[in-house]
């Protein structure tokens, strides 16, 4: 009998290999937590502790997934969370603290805290900088700032003062944008910060109670205002404000008096925000707020979004208890499913 020669040999090997790459070409996951998206749960009012739940791309959902694999508590309030590489950053308010995780597997990293952290409210990063907007004591309007945190020691390095209310913030490049609600009072202005300076480069003039901000697809800024409440004494309607981000010029839209809209979203070039248990959507070029709001997808959203072509809109019911999250086609109003969260359902979270 002949023995093989090397050529052969190798051409065998070759052919082995590639029938069992093209076998099985599926990557090797990450971690539990690759495939899908979270919502943020706050948890009661000043009492027990927020969680994580996460819904996975194939269906299935997992309560409480932190506490599942660390063997511990988030905290009270679970505001917010934000994703840096392969990192969560954690939001939670009245513990004052980040907790860091692993966004895959969300083993825990780490955690930001100490006297530079108080009353934290979101996370945004620019590079290897992390900045967390921070109420200080919601009883004084003077001590509200802007953190400044080292990405790679999660310390935090600076602190930028702000006015009152600093909340949700939006980042390019090389700038930050915080959106100043007010606390106990209301605020009107969006603060620019240079993320290369750490210091505050412009402050913009907008409506009353800025209470979102997104970027649009050429990368204009758009703020939506709430207005001032009937209870403060002295309404003031809802607004929306488009920023060029050039030059920090605005145009506004005004609602009526008695119009106080939340939740701006942008998805595929439309606009979308949540305006008495109702959700309207407007393209970027209009000159008013539509007057007919979108059918089927009524609800009195304590969270919103929208991502490719669907809205997923989050009730608190009665803020003790399991919350919900309903998921809708846009276009045609069709409800696609209905997903049980944990209490106080605050943030739905995407990769």
């Amino acid at each position: 009998m002949k023995k093989p020669n090397l050529i052969q040999i190798l051409t065998l090997i070759l052919l082995i290999f590639t029938s069992c790459t093209d076998d099985d070409p599926s990557p090797i996951p990450v971690g539990a937590y690759e495939n899908g998206y979270f919502v943020t749960n706050e948890g009661p009012f000043q009492t027990g502790s927020g969680s994580l739940t996460f819904v996975h791309n194939e269906g299935a959902v997992s309560q409480n997934v932190y506490k599942s694999v660390n063997g511990e508590d988030l905290g009270n309030i679970v505001n917010s969370m934000y994703f840096a590489g392969d990192r969560a950053y954690i939001v939670v308010n009245n513990s004052h603290k980040i907790v860091v995780a692993n966004r895959f597997t969300m083993e825990k990293i780490g955690v930001i805290q100490g006297d530079a952290i108080k009353n934290p409210r979101y996370f945004v990063a620019i590079d290897n900088l992390g900045y967390i907007s921070n109420w200080g004591d919601p009883f004084d309007p003077s001590d509200d700032f802007v953190a400044v945190v080292d990405l790679q020691t999660n310390e935090v390095m600076d602190k930028v003062a702000v006015g009152e209310g600093p909340e949700k913030m939006i980042a390019d490049d090389t700038d930050l944008y915080v959106c100043l609600q007010g606390g106990y009072g209301s605020n009107n202005q969006v603060v620019v910060i240079d993320s290369k300076q750490n210091s505050i480069r412009a402050s913009i003039e907008v409506g009353e109670v800025p209470n979102s901000i997104i970027a649009d697809n050429t990368g204009d800024l758009w703020v939506l205002c709430g207005g001032s409440p009937a209870w403060t004494g002295n309404e003031t309607g809802g607004s929306l404000y488009q920023i060029d981000a050039s030059d920090f010029g605005t145009t506004r839209i005004d609602f009526s008096l008695s119009d106080h809209p939340s939740l701006l979203k942008h998805d595929q070039g439309k606009l979308y925000y949540n305006l008495n248990g109702k959700v309207y959507q407007m393209g970027v070029d209009a000159s008013e707020p539509p007057l007919d709001a979108l059918p089927g997808l009524d609800g009195f959203y304590y969270t919103m979004e929208v991502k490719n072509g669907e809205l997923f809109g989050a009730d608190a019911g009665d803020f003790a208890s399991e919350g919900t999250l309903k998921v809708f086609n846009i276009n045609s109003g069709a409800l696609l499913e209905t997903i049980a969260t944990g209490i106080v359902p605050g943030n739905i979270v995407f990769p």
